[in-house]
């Protein structure tokens, strides 16, 4: 009976290989086959061992070598004390001249200008409409110099231009030191907070596809305060939030809205218990909320159950827009985004991020968080003052929301009065309320007193229509009018 059933299993598996290899050739049966071999214990281990020797050597072979010989066994942070502008610029200079110029003809891909008369035009465009990072005067200048030395090379290839990866890997790492990542913390420069979480969303959607097969509908577990972008993550890549099928949990250092800090400790032991990945999105906080003057709860990779994190440097960090920084706390979990990585666009945001970050060093960044704190919190002490209105909750940092206490005050109507009067804020529902950041140049204005319909309407309306859908369908009317 057994010779029977496995002649006719042995029958079978014949009549399937034969078919693959006579209806798609002989490349796809040698894949399948190895498809077969990797699901034998032990095998795929060994692929990856005999692959990472493979990358080792090539490495060897290519201007990256020496880099990678050498590779420094001491932690890289942000300076104590910032460098000088001179000192960055011979740095510059010096990992410019180390580079292959396209000008010379050696180059055969990546960069499509020259630096003539229109590389100057683009130069001076650039001036006139980049955002300033607010940090001071020269501070603004030598990110702007350093993100047009960088600004037409590209990152797409290592080995073309390897001043990039030099300085990418030294912002990450200066950024993972920073919320207090240990050494085996790796990720990689993005675009900004949306691309940041977007990657972090993709790689563990990627990852349980791998590790988790039969969960064909991955979800997230997130507050209701989690940034859009998770949303829009969710979207992008077919998860949902919320039952068996989770294979995210995510949260807030701290949440936008109110400038509230996420119970970042408690999630993290339940994706202990739970076994799951946990990311936190420190994209508006990242390089502000540790250096306050004042104690905040641990909400980095100092909770063993927070496996990456996202951090703007275009925000507190002072840099060019364009700039943010998706960590992971090893490298097991970043696998998993690297595909889509190469659609990293360009060098001068990588430049000026370095760039911000070494010339203002950590006493730069201590200096204006504490006057960015002075100024919220004579902000905050004024708000309270006002009858009518509240801070709503407890901010940790330099953003707060603004709050009614009164029934006959309509915070939205008062946003618009605000609005009126030429202040540009940004509305919240859930509660109702008005959110303020507190940026470099309110600075000055730190003393300065607080003193219908409109959008007031739009708002109030979102916060009462019990179908959010028909909400959806107006904001993407109201955006598809506005881009008309």
């Amino acid at each position: 009976m057994f010779g029977w059933i496995e002649h006719l299993v042995f029958t079978f598996v014949v009549a399937i290989v034969t078919s693959i290899y006579f209806r798609k050739g002989k490349d796809e049966l040698l894949r399948m086959l190895v498809i077969v071999l990797k699901q034998l214990p032990g095998v795929e281990a060994m692929i990856s061992s005999y692959l990472q020797r493979e990358v080792s050597s090539f490495i060897q072979t290519t201007s990256l070598a020496s880099k990678q010989s050498n590779k420094e066994s001491l932690k890289i942070v942000i300076p104590k004390r910032g460098i000088s502008n001179e000192e960055l610029k011979d740095k510059i200079n010096t990992m410019l001249k180390s580079e292959t110029k396209n000008e010379e003809g050696r180059i055969f891909a990546y960069t499509y200008t020259l630096e003539d008369d229109h590389f100057e035009m683009q130069k001076d465009v650039f001036k006139t409409f980049e955002e300033k990072a607010g940090y001071s005067m020269e501070h603004d200048q030598v990110v702007s110099e350093c993100f047009q030395a960088f600004m037409h090379e590209n990152a797409l290839n290592p080995m073309v231009y390897p001043s990039l990866r030099k300085m990418e890997t030294e912002i990450v790492k200066m950024t993972g030191a920073m919320l207090n990542g240990d050494s085996d913390v790796v990720g990689f420069l993005t675009s900004g907070g949306t691309e940041s979480n977007l990657m972090a969303v993709k790689a563990y959607r990627d990852r349980a596809k791998k590790l988790y097969p039969q969960i064909t509908e991955p979800e997230i577990v997130a507050p209701i305060t989690i940034h859009p972008t998770i949303d829009k993550a969710a979207h992008y890549f077919g998860l949902k939030a919320i039952t068996p099928n989770t294979v995210l949990l995510a949260a807030s250092a701290p949440q936008f809205c109110h400038g509230i800090l996420d119970p970042i400790g408690q999630i993290s032991q339940i994706a202990l218990r739970k076994g799951l990945p946990f990311h936190v999105d420190a994209c508006f906080g990242g390089f502000m909320v540790e250096k306050l003057g004042y104690e905040v709860p641990p909400f980095d990779f100092r909770n063993p159950g927070v496996t990456s994190m996202s951090a703007d440097i275009h925000k507190y960090g002072y840099s060019a827009k364009g700039a943010s920084v998706i960590l992971y706390k090893n490298s097991e979990y970043r696998k998993y985004q690297i595909y889509t990585y190469s659609e990293w666009p360009g060098g001068g945001n990588i430049g000026a991020a370095w760039a911000a970050m070494q010339f203002l060093g950590e006493e730069g960044y201590m200096k204006k968080a504490q006057e960015l704190m002075d100024t919220t919190k004579k902000l905050i002490e004024g708000i309270t003052k006002i009858p009518g209105i509240k801070i709503l909750g407890n901010p940790c940092m330099t953003a707060f929301a603004i709050g009614s206490n009164d029934p006959d005050v309509d915070i939205q109507v008062l946003a618009d009065l605000m609005d009126k009067k030429g202040w540009k804020m940004e509305r919240n529902i859930k509660p109702d309320s008005i959110h303020c950041s507190i940026l470099p140049h309110h600075i000055p204005y730190g003393n300065k007193s607080l003193s219908g319909k409109g959008t007031a309407g739009v708002y109030g309306m979102v916060s009462t229509v019990p179908d959010k859908s028909i909400i959806n369908d107006f904001l993407v009317e109201f955006f598809s009018e506005v881009y008309k």
